[in-house]
């Protein structure tokens, strides 16, 4: 029989758990700091007897103490002691506890002592000479509250001194000043990974994870089967849009007529009928109003819910091909191939009623705007990704970003960096990050060649790049992963267009040239024709 004897100590803190490079003395220290944050003070005690680690040396607790003490001197006393990441670090440290010194003594309204400090103590450090400018300000604030406000700082009754501990850990060694709730963060890290790595994440809302198993989706709950199959149409659909509550599916069609849907029922609530076909449609931000672009030079506000036609706005001279709301839910931009950007104010619908603003650009073939209405983008027949700032009623061309070939649809994400482009020479799929103008993902797959085919983002967070194909198929990719999940059947011609729900992660639409509009679902609903 094999005789063997306990590890000591110092060996225990230098073995590596068998499973992995983690350390067991970092593993420790990380337990212990959690064990002190949930309260279990005793329990914490007892694992640093046990393993004979500490959580941090006497010299970082007696600093952290005399940070929370607002012991001013002894703190500083301490810093030569402690480990900075860069030896650059001392000063701006030293800046930091100063400049809490100097607010803590306007608090208590000794402003003399507090200038002292300000000229002897913090000026001579030569750090962050825009923060010493608004320090110096403080003096004739004419009160502490306006001081607070200034300077986004609680007071010594808050969280400052625990905030100025946070701010001055960033530049120690980890190792010596453990972050805060640095075991959480790690977990809260692995959660992210897990969900950024589970191709299939939708979840119909945020959801609670367990740490005793790895998180993935079940791939039958992704809408990947057609539930429902909207006829209504007589001819080739080319556009369709959610309403923004997600209520209702505007659909038009080259047979002159749209077809509001109630998209709980999945029955037609309105169908009305223009003069020429239908190519494009927007609702208005409250969803009380409908634009519709058609093969004509008009724009045509109907209410869509009465069916009633309340205005033709015309002034383009040549065909409308989309519009955009601005958020003020009264004005709205049109684009045609006649190189001109219209301005209307939707409430003016008296006869020959003009735009209010013109401006020249490129032939326009879609256009999308921010919902704060603060980025307007557009693409055109010139290939280009053109981008705007908007500032109430005037917009102002910031970038122009040149693609590889035609582009026949545009999507923005939801906080407006990026732009979503189907481009028909190289067949693909682009995100574009419009902060840093550059190409991020691209998707390919689908067939696109002679027609107008539109893709958009969306499920949870946006994770999904979906787009219609002229193969009939309807094509899924992972966002940040690029990988194509599905090819989806179904549909007897080209896919024009699809949408995805806006408050309904598990469902989105596609239409076709079939005359037919697919809803699509998880597995295990059953398919319905109407």
């Amino acid at each position: 029989m094999q005789i063997t004897k306990k590890n000591s100590i110092s060996n225990i803190q230098q073995q590596k758990t068998s499973s992995n490079n983690i350390k067991n003395d970092e593993l420790v220290r990380l337990m212990l700091q959690s064990l002190f944050d949930l309260g279990y003070n005793d329990a914490a005690t007892a694992l640093q007897t046990e393993s004979g680690i500490s959580l941090e040396s006497d010299i970082i607790l007696k600093f952290r103490s005399s940070i929370l003490q607002g012991e001013w001197q002894t703190a500083e006393s301490l810093l030569p002691q402690i480990p900075f990441i860069s030896p650059n670090n001392l000063s701006k440290v030293q800046f930091l506890i100063r400049q809490q010194k100097f607010l803590e003594l306007l608090e208590k309204g000794e402003t003399m002592q507090a200038l002292h400090v300000l000229r002897t103590e913090i000026t001579p450090l030569g750090q962050n000479t825009d923060r010493l400018h608004l320090l110096t300000s403080f003096v004739l604030c004419s009160s502490i509250e306006d001081v607070m406000q200034q300077a986004s700082w609680d007071g010594t009754k808050g969280a400052s001194r625990e905030q100025l501990l946070t701010e001055i850990q960033l530049f120690v060694d980890p190792t010596a000043m453990i972050p805060k709730q640095r075991l959480l963060h790690l977990i809260n890290q692995s959660l992210e990974w897990q969900k950024r790595s589970c191709l299939y994440h939708n979840p119909r809302q945020d959801i609670e994870f367990s740490l005793f198993s790895d998180h993935i989706c079940d791939k039958t709950q992704f809408p990947t089967t057609t539930i429902k199959v909207l006829r209504g149409h007589t001819d080739e659909i080319w556009h369709a849009a959610y309403s923004n509550d997600g209520k209702y599916l505007a659909s038009v069609s080259k047979d002159k007529t749209c077809i509001v849907w109630d998209m709980k029922s999945f029955e037609v609530i309105q169908t009305f009928k223009s003069d020429v076909s239908g190519s494009y449609c927007a609702w208005s931000p409250d969803d009380s109003r409908l634009l519709v672009c058609g093969t004509d030079f008009g724009i045509r506000l109907w209410d869509p819910y009465s069916g009633i036609l309340l205005h033709t706005f015309q002034s383009h001279q040549d065909q409308v091909t989309s519009c955009v709301w601005l958020p003020d839910n009264q004005h709205f931009i049109s684009g045609a191939c006649d190189k001109i950007l219209c301005l209307w104010d939707a409430d003016l619908t008296i006869p020959d009623a003009q735009p209010i603003t013109r401006w020249p650009v490129q032939r326009t073939t879609d256009m999308k705007i921010t919902d704060d209405g603060k980025r307007f983008v557009t693409i055109g027949l010139d290939k280009c990704i053109s981008v705007y700032d908007v500032d109430g009623l005037r917009i102002t061309e910031i970038v122009k970003i040149p693609e590889e070939g035609t582009i026949t649809s545009l999507t923005l994400t939801k906080d407006g960096r990026y732009a979503l482009v189907n481009v028909q020479e190289v067949q693909e799929v682009h995100l574009w990050d419009l902060e840093e103008r550059e190409m991020i993902h691209k998707y390919s797959g689908q067939k696109q060649i002679t027609y107008i085919i539109r893709s958009t983002l969306g499920g949870h967070n946006e994770s999904f790049v979906i787009s219609g194909s002229e193969d009939n198929h309807v094509y899924i990719w992972s966002r940040d992963h690029e990988t194509l999940l599905e090819e989806l059947e179904g549909h007897e011609n080209t896919v024009n267009c699809v949408s995805w729900c806006p408050i309904e992660p598990m469902q989105f639409v596609s239409a076709s040239d079939d005359h037919t509009i697919r809803v699509w679902g998880p597995s295990q609903s059953s398919i319905v024709d109407l």
